[in-house]
Order: structure tokens, then C-alpha cells, then sequence
């Protein structure tokens, strides 16, 4: 989608000088996303289910909602689904969208993570971008990881699909040769692991046509709102349009109750 990179360029070389400086997790994303959000979530009086698998969305003729679980249906007067887009698709009742079956158009997009613990420190960056190469970014997550001894980096590879589905093998003899022409001091360090980890629908697709397809926050269903990286945010496939699309999905929830909006909850810092 040229309007996605055009927004990207915009926002990131035009706006402002920092907005194109880059941040990066000094920990486990888990400590985050799960520790630290979890602590605040439960500090709140939040309950969190995990690994609840939600068949069913519906509401009565008093606009009350009902989210049916395994064993449990759970009332609110408000409902965020903030599922991937087929899965939303099949959830939304009937009505909250004038066309569910575009939520199926939008496609997914795979990323690859190759996995190379050595035997000695190759990399003196916290993390670089190649280019000329296959290899799209290395990180060292040697800290992150508790690893004592040697060096630990992550190669991260978007829209993956030709090497998606490859077997390890292959995948080790396509990108170590990569990494020794990249970082010379890999040629003389000893491999103590190579996997990979896979995730085959981690992103939408920024096909062209795709703003067309991405719905805002709002249903048509009143209480029911949209969440998730491939809403309407005006970004690509980031973290940032996730938490973006989160934001608006609970000012609208917070609006359509009558509840105080807090403000720091929208107060952005534009970056790219």
C-alpha cells in the first residue's frame, strides 16, 4: 500500500526530528506485555482470563452483552474484540458491519525469527538493518535472554513467505554464510544453537486496496467495538496501530456509557 509507506515517510522524516528515532525492550517482551500489564490490570481491579477461548458474541434487547466462554457467559455493557480479522469476522453478530466479509480480504503476513546463539560476542550494536542481503534486522537479545556465556542475536524477518515454511536446515545454510559475510567476527565463533520460531499470521497484509477493508472502532452495533493492529488506525502493521486502535475503541466505549475520559489516555507522541 503506497499510502501506508507514504504515512510511514511523512510521519517519520517530516514531523518531527525525533520522530524517527528507534526503541527497543531491554527485557522480554513478555515482561511487558504480561508482568507489567498483568500487575497494573489486576492493581485495577481488571480480571483476566487467559487461554479462554470466546465462542460466541451477543446481546439482548436491553443492549446487555453477553460473551460466552467454556463453561461461563459474561455480562458487560460494553464489549472490545480485539481478535485478528478472521476471527473477528466470525464473532461479529449479525448487523455490526455492513460488510463482515471484508475483514477476510484482508491478508495476513508471516514473520520469521532466526534464533543464533555463538559461542563469543560477534556484535558490539544493540541491533543493526542489513541491506543487500536476505537478512533484514539483527538484534542481541544476549542480556534479555539470562544467556552467561557467548552472544545471542535474533534475525526478524517480515512478510517471510519464501522462507516461511522452510525446514531449519535449509534456513541455517541460507543465513549463516549471511551473517559471516555481515559480521566478521562470526567466521571464527562456534554455533551452540540455531532454531527458529514462526509465525505465519503475525501481520496484515499492506496490499494495495487495503485501507478499503480496515473498519474504524464504531459497529453498528451499539456497546461492540473493534480493536486490533488491522483496524482503521491510518498506520501499517505496528505496535503503534495496535495501541491506537486500542485507544479508540475505549474512547468510544467510554462516550457511549458516559464515563470521564482520562486524558493521559490519548495524549500521543507522533513517531514512526
Amino acid at each position: 500500500s503506497l499510502g501506508l509507506a507514504a504515512m510511514v515517510f511523512k510521519t517519520g522524516l517530516l514531523s518531527d526530528p525525533g520522530a524517527a528515532d528507534i526503541g527497543w525492550a531491554h527485557v522480554p517482551l513478555g515482561e511487558l506485555h504480561d508482568r507489567l500489564a498483568r500487575k497494573a490490570l489486576d492493581s485495577a481491579g481488571v480480571r483476566t482470563e487467559v487461554r479462554t477461548r470466546v465462542t460466541s458474541i451477543s446481546t439482548d434487547e436491553n443492549g446487555t452483552w453477553s460473551v460466552q466462554v467454556p463453561g461461563e457467559t459474561l455480562r458487560a455493557d460494553a464489549v472490545v474484540l480485539a481478535v485478528a480479522q478472521d476471527e473477528a469476522c466470525d464473532l461479529l453478530p449479525e448487523g455490526a458491519l455492513d460488510a463482515p466479509e471484508n475483514l477476510r480480504r484482508i491478508g495476513t503476513a508471516p514473520i520469521l525469527n532466526v534464533h543464533v546463539v555463538y559461542d563469543r560476542k560477534v556484535l558490539d550494536k544493540p541491533f543493526f538493518a542489513a541491506l543487500g542481503t536476505p537478512v533484514q534486522w539483527v538484534f542481541d537479545r544476549t542480556d534479555a535472554s539470562g544467556l552467561r556465556e557467548g552472544q545471542y542475536l535474533a534475525l526478524s524477518q517480515s512478510a517471510a513467505h519464501d522462507d516461511i515454511d522452510k525446514p531449519v536446515a535449509e534456513l541455517r545454510e541460507r543465513y549463516l554464510p549471511e551473517l559471516e559475510r555481515l559480521l566478521p567476527l562470526t567466521r571464527g565463533a562456534e554455533v551452540k544453537d540455531f532454531f527458529v520460531t514462526r509465525e505465519r499470521t503475525a501481520t496484515f497484509a499492506p496490499a494495495p486496496g487495503v485501507g478499503r477493508l480496515r473498519p474504524g472502532a464504531r459497529t453498528k452495533a451499539p456497546g461492540l467495538y473493534l480493536a486490533g493492529a488491522w483496524t482503521a488506525t491510518g498506520w501499517p502493521a505496528t505496535m503503534e496501530s495496535a495501541v491506537r486502535s486500542g485507544v479508540s475503541a475505549a474512547d468510544a466505549a467510554l462516550a457511549a456509557l458516559g464515563r470521564p475520559r482520562p486524558a493521559r489516555l490519548f495524549e500521543f507522541e507522533e513517531a514512526a
